[in-house]
Order: C-alpha cells, then structure tokens, then sequence
C-alpha cells in the first residue's frame, strides 16, 4: 500500500506490523478514550520496535481514573522510548497528590478540551497525524478540536 498525503487509510483488524504508512508521518497524535487505546497498542508497539522507525509519538489517554488506565505498564514501558511521550486525562479525579510520582507531570484532570488539544498539537515536533479512538461522542468532539486546532481534514483517521 503506498500513501500519499490526502489519501483515506482504512483499517480492518490490528495488525501484527504496523502498515507500511506509519513510517511515512513524521508525528502520530493518538487520542484514546477507554478500550479506544486496543487499535494503537499494536500501531506503537511496531513503532518502538522497529530501531529504523524515527516516527515520534504522543499516546493521550483518557480515562475515568487512574485506577481505569488500562495497560499502564504496558505504556510506562513505551513511554521509555527515546520517540515516545504518554499523557493521561482524568475525568473523574482532580488532585495529583493521589497519583504516583511518575504520573503526576503527565496526567491532567476533567475533560481532553479545545485548550489540551490545541497545547498538544502545538508541542509536537512536526505537524502530526492524528488517530482518534473512543465512543462516537469523543471521536467527534476530537475530529472538531484537531480542525480548530489547525489540523486538515486528511490529517487525522476515526477509527
């Protein structure tokens, strides 16, 4: 499969390998609401474990609360990597204070909102391609935030 800017990808099922497109973008953007983070474990397991993919990531997660994360060592373990940055939305808490040390300047409480996504756009290191996954209300809500955030249309794929 060859890609080009602008052209659809279509995903069926998670993969084993990362489809040859994910060493075409120089950032990946993945939101996840709760089991939403099942399509983009495979995606940055293939990224970190392919010493030639230089793809940078930035995995948000959002959960209820900390308790909710799933995978978490799964993601610590990820989140080691040179190209790999994990942050978390908890909508349910509010204090860091109840949180482990290695959470506390990563997490954010309440709601992933128009200033976060613009912030996380904006920390990114090139332009990046988002990858959205979570209930029909948070994959809308975030096609809507990466559009008034600057992203196009074709830069961001729902799951």
């Amino acid at each position: 499969m060859s890609t080009r800017k602008g052209r659809a990808l279509q995903f069926r099922q998670a993969q084993e390998q990362a489809p040859k497109w994910v060493g075409e973008y120089g950032e990946l953007l993945m939101l996840a609401s709760g089991t939403g983070l099942a399509p983009m474990v495979p995606l940055l397991h293939s990224i970190t474990d392919n010493a030639e993919d230089e793809t940078f990531v930035t995995l948000v997660g959002c959960f209820k609360t900390f308790e909710g994360i799933y995978l978490k060592t799964f993601l610590q373990e990820q989140a080691r990597f040179w190209n790999v940055r994990t942050f978390f939305v908890l909508s349910q808490e509010n204090s860091p204070e109840q949180l482990p040390w290695s959470y506390r300047e990563k997490t954010r409480f309440g709601r992933l909102g128009q200033d976060l996504i613009e912030e996380l756009v904006g920390s990114c290191r090139r332009k990046p391609f988002a990858l959205v996954c979570g209930s029909t209300e948070f994959t809308e809500d975030m096609a809507k935030g990466l559009l008034r955030a600057g992203l196009a249309e074709d830069s961001y794929f729902l799951f």
